[in-house]
């Protein structure tokens, strides 16, 4: 069985992992933007309307926010090329990469525990700590789009809203007899609710922990990690 078949052959109106992947974006998006200084970590073009006002009124760029990108870019083209070597090794791929999401989001949780990044969010330790989060997403998506045919969107949900929209819009249209509109619902309502929630669970997480909110993400992505790995691990050997 290859990496693909190994999430890719399920239905595609199973979507509970990339859900719950959503779940983690709206975390770990919410409590970088309070905490760091308005970076988005998961929501990742963000940034660059934030850098685009900055040029427009005159104020000097975040420099997590300026580099937020071209970092993203190159964890991305970094877990692509990992990924294309396993091509073929059962499972190996997606523990790796979530394997390095858990990874990442776990050291940014260890930072968060060196100082007070949110004191200086312009300061090295809240750059460093917002990007080990832009390449734990940078991952994640990177991921998403290797193993699904039909990547989902985990941390930009403007698309789904509007999937979503369409979707019931011809389910009231057709009474519920569109088989493609009840499809496409499936998809994407897991998505949509698990990043909602997320945000939420991220901004009452960074009022309750404060600098040390990052363990909410972390805790997590090892979560999906270890089961993951046993749901791997029972697949290869039954």
């Amino acid at each position: 069985m290859t990496n693909a078949s190994l999430i890719g052959t399920e239905s595609r109106a199973d979507v509970k992992l990339p859900g719950v992947l959503a779940l983690l974006a709206g975390i770990t998006d919410v409590t970088s933007w309070i905490l760091l200084g308005g970076l988005f970590t998961a929501h990742i073009t963000g940034n660059l309307v934030l850098v685009a006002a900055d040029v427009v009124t005159g104020t000097r760029p975040h420099l997590a926010v300026v580099l937020a990108l071209p970092v993203f870019v190159v964890t991305v083209v970094a877990a692509t090329a990992v990924a294309r070597r396993l091509a073929g090794r059962d499972g190996r791929m997606q523990r790796l990469l979530l394997g390095a999401q858990a990874l990442l989001l776990a050291a940014a949780a260890v930072l968060s525990f060196t100082g007070t990044a949110s004191a200086s969010p312009e300061g090295g330790l809240a750059l460093a700590i917002g990007l080990c989060a832009v390449c734990a997403m940078a991952t994640q998506n990177a991921y998403l789009h290797l193993a699904f045919p039909h990547a989902p969107t985990t941390s930009v949900m403007t698309g789904n809203l509007a999937v979503a929209t369409i979707a019931v819009f011809d389910l009231i249209a057709s009474r519920g007899k569109s088989a493609t509109a009840l499809t496409h619902w499936r998809d994407t309502w897991p998505l949509l609710a698990g990043f909602i929630g997320g945000c939420l669970v991220g901004a009452l997480a960074s009022t309750l922990f404060g600098d040390h909110a990052a363990v909410v993400p972390a805790t997590l992505a090892v979560a999906v990690f270890v089961g993951i790995a046993v749901k791997n691990y029972q697949t290869s050997h039954a």
